[in-house]
């Protein structure tokens, strides 16, 4: 049985108060947490200049891999740093599972 590639997105804006300096560190640390989380195959971040909209995208081996890091998550003071630069308000999380893709490669 193939198993599916799952896909996290992750809509936000900052913060209104949020230093770009400081979010670019809090960045560089979760995306040093995520690079060592099993099962994380990649991940990307996105800003859309005109609305100020990141977006937040990771791709998973599977979905139990995406629960185990969601499991974590709140229990890391990494993680936690993070969100708090994020307007919770803004946060629109979207899971998509993988349908067809070309092979992932590591830049």
């Amino acid at each position: 049985m193939m198993t599916t590639n799952l896909i996290e997105v992750v809509n936000f804006k900052l913060n209104t108060d949020t230093n770009l300096a400081q979010f670019h560190i809090a960045n560089n640390n979760f995306q040093h947490y995520i690079d060592n989380q099993s099962g994380v195959l990649y991940r990307s971040l996105a800003k859309q200049a005109d609305t100020q909209q990141y977006s937040s995208i990771i791709y998973f081996a599977t979905v139990a891999d995406a629960k185990k890091l969601c499991d974590t998550f709140f229990n890391s003071t990494i993680c936690q740093l993070y969100t708090s630069l994020i307007a919770k308000e803004s946060i629109k999380l979207d899971r998509f599972e993988v349908l067809s893709q070309t092979a992932c490669q590591q830049s």
